[in-house]
């Protein structure tokens, strides 16, 4: 490839640098749009009707599963021993502010056992993480309520070893499609920038260091299983290095709208912000968002004085899934422990 000369096209730079310039920030202006579209495309969904329980099954899991499309057990530790125990499976000892021993009382059945399960795929998991569970009271560990109950290793074990998605009936091949074409466009902005600069010198290193920083733009974004330290490292050297290199090269370049510096902005802004609010989900997913969104509406904003005679344990699991513990547990006033539960002094410990 030999790059454009000029003055042999007696072209003014200032005329030629037009296109780059508008593709730049075209395709800037493009990822925003994207996420002012898609970004609030579920909430705008969301029927107002009042939800006062949720379906019989639906598991802590299943809200995170139905909120992001992939469910983090490790950040589920409370909700998810209150959800076993109040489905019967446990009992909870609490021996510390902070610590608990959990008694198992019975298994969680199969699905032709007449199990209740509330969608796709993560009923399976939801037993496998109890069968962890499992092997924790046989060796009569004591649970610390602050610590995640299954370690990240543990987690994508179980992602591994099951075939069906997390995402399954969450978002649909389009959403993918416009993640991928939401990335490509985050990336157009620097590829105009080099052509650009490659054009304005009559030089072909610009693309070099594209070349460079590709790859380690790749590996920061696709690579999951890399230690994170040699990860950081990799890209400081192919990623980092690569846009301080081009930033040398061509740093005396004319550039009056700031391409470069939008480049490298909306590189990383787009691909690690701005791409998480371009969401495409199925319509079952919808409907199943829209009830948690009022069912958690229903928790934060309904009067104390309606929800006296309100069963707060069996509501207690998905207040520890969305998060608002502090915010409503005052609103039930006092009321008696659980079977399930048993206090140290008469305490009720950091669970309830």
């Amino acid at each position: 490839m030999i790059p454009v000369n000029l003055l042999s096209l007696n072209v003014p730079q200032e005329i030629a640098y037009i296109p780059f310039a508008a593709g730049a920030y075209g395709c800037i202006f493009a990822v925003l749009v994207l996420a002012l579209i898609f970004g609030p495309r579920a909430r705008r969904n969301v029927k107002r009707q009042k939800i006062t329980e949720l379906p019989k099954g639906l598991s802590p899991l299943d809200i995170q599963r139905i909120f992001i499309g992939k469910t983090s057990p490790q950040k589920l530790t409370r909700a998810l021993l209150v959800w076993w125990a109040q489905n019967g499976y446990i009992r909870i000892e609490q021996v510390g502010r902070y610590k608990v021993r959990v008694k198992k009382l019975k298994g969680m059945p199969y699905h032709n056992d007449g199990a209740e399960f509330f969608d796709r795929g993560t009923y399976v998991r939801e037993r496998y993480l109890f069968g962890i569970l499992e092997h924790k009271i046989l060796r009569g560990d004591t649970i610390n309520l602050l610590k995640p109950l299954f370690t990240k290793e543990a987690v994508k074990k179980t992602d591994e070893t099951f075939a069906v998605r997390e995402d399954d009936g969450v978002y649909s091949a389009k959403h993918y499609q416009l993640k991928i074409f939401t990335l490509v466009l985050c990336c157009m902005p620097l590829v105009f920038t080099v052509i650009w600069n490659c054009v304005c010198f009559s030089s072909a290193l610009p693309l070099l260091f594209l070349g460079t920083a590709a790859i380690g733009y790749f590996v920061l974004m696709f690579a999951r299983t890399i230690p994170i330290f040699f990860k950081l490292l990799w890209c400081g050297l192919w990623l980092f290095a690569s846009f301080g290199g081009l930033w040398a090269a061509t740093n005396e370049g004319y550039d009056p709208a700031g391409i470069y510096y939008a480049a490298i902005v909306i590189i990383f802004a787009g691909s690690f912000v701005l791409l998480r609010f371009v969401d495409y989900r199925e319509k079952i997913n919808l409907d199943d968002y829209s009830m948690l969104i009022n069912y958690r509406r229903y928790l934060l904003f309904t009067p104390g004085a309606e929800l006296v005679n309100t069963d707060y344990y069996s509501a207690l699991p998905y207040i520890y899934a969305f998060k608002i513990k502090p915010l409503v547990r005052r609103k039930y006033g006092e009321r008696s422990v659980p079977e399930w539960y048993v206090c140290k002094n008469g305490e009720k410990g950091a669970l309830l």
